[in-house]
């Protein structure tokens, strides 16, 4: 009796060990993978020796490097790669009305000097980058690559998606060869359709222009007022048209689960949240874009949720 009881003991040690390990090769195969390193790799690694993942927690975030063609370029020799990738996309767009302003070089700089907390000086090295992206427009793919390469973090590739935007359509009247490019570039980098015409419209329109969504407290007015009209909503759109519209901005399908409607929502709000925002460096007026993406977010949530209770309450009624 005494050998069977401590034989389970020994069985539950066991599990809990290849438990305990498992998690901690999780945590250090997930802790890689956000660094740019072997996720597998060091992810198996720490199963069979779990303190190594002291030395995960260690390493540092691994630089991309450029492909052979470009890596010897006296535009990017011993220079980090993201910045000059950032550098080369930004002189793409700029370049892209054939004039590259004032305002468009500080918005530049004041990205790149918030976001890799360089000097003036030092960044006055990447000209030459910034120099090579105007002339190379087709190697848009390349510089995308090693920015994507570098990041993982959603927020990151939208503040770098902003920039350029910011510097494409601020203020401007694009022909279709330059909206195409800057449509490629960002769509490349990760944005949904939606997005881009999203941003593109409001940098059209003169940025931030209904007060109604300066703060957080009007978000629901608009889904209720839009959910309340029953047979049709805005303009005469039916509650099935608003409910595909309000779907997209969700960035879900329109039969999606309300389960799958929350998992969007909240991961949408936690990317846009302006407080986001600022830490990334985003200037005044990406702040106002993302408060009014955020009241859009919770207008859609709102009306889905009510269209979804509504159908639920009028199933139970048929019954």
């Amino acid at each position: 009796m005494m050998e069977l009881i401590s034989s389970i003991f020994e069985f539950g040690f066991d599990v809990i060990g290849f438990v305990f390990t498992a998690i901690i090769a999780l945590i250090a195969g997930f802790s890689a993978w956000i660094k740019g390193r072997n996720s597998y790799f060091w992810g198996i690694v720490t199963f069979f020796y779990p303190w190594l993942i002291i030395i995960v927690f260690l390493l540092p975030r691994k630089i991309p490097k450029f492909k052979s063609y470009l890596k010897d370029e006296a535009a990017f020799k011993d220079k980090n790669p993201v910045i000059a990738s950032i550098m080369a996309l930004s002189a793409i767009v700029a370049k892209a009305d054939g004039h590259v302003s004032k305002e468009e070089v500080n918005l530049i700089k004041q990205f790149i000097t918030t976001n890799f907390r360089i000097s003036s000086s030092e960044l006055a090295t990447y000209q030459l980058a910034f120099d090579y992206g105007k002339d190379h427009s087709q190697e848009y793919e390349e510089f995308v690559r090693v920015i994507k390469l570098y990041h993982n973090n959603r927020r990151f590739i939208l503040s770098v998606s902003y920039l350029l935007l910011g510097i494409g359509l601020k203020g401007t009247n694009l022909n279709s060869n330059e909206e195409t490019m800057i449509k490629k570039i960002v769509i490349e980098l990760g944005l949904s359709e939606y997005e881009y015409h999203s941003l593109k419209n409001y940098f059209a329109n003169g940025g931030f222009r209904d007060a109604s969504y300066a703060s957080y407290g009007s978000q629901y007015n608009y889904g209720q007022r839009n959910y309340n009209q029953r047979s049709f909503g805005i303009n005469g759109a039916s509650q099935e048209d608003l409910l595909e519209k309000n779907a997209k901005i969700l960035g879900v399908d329109k039969n999606a689960t309300m389960s799958e409607v929350k998992k969007a929502y909240r991961k949408l709000v936690k990317e846009y949240h302006p407080d986001k925002m600022i830490a990334d460096g985003m200037p005044d007026d990406y702040m106002k874009y993302a408060n009014d993406r955020i009241a859009k977010i919770n207008e859609a949530y709102d009306f889905i949720k009510r269209y979804k209770e509504d159908r639920v309450s009028n199933e139970t009624i048929s019954y």
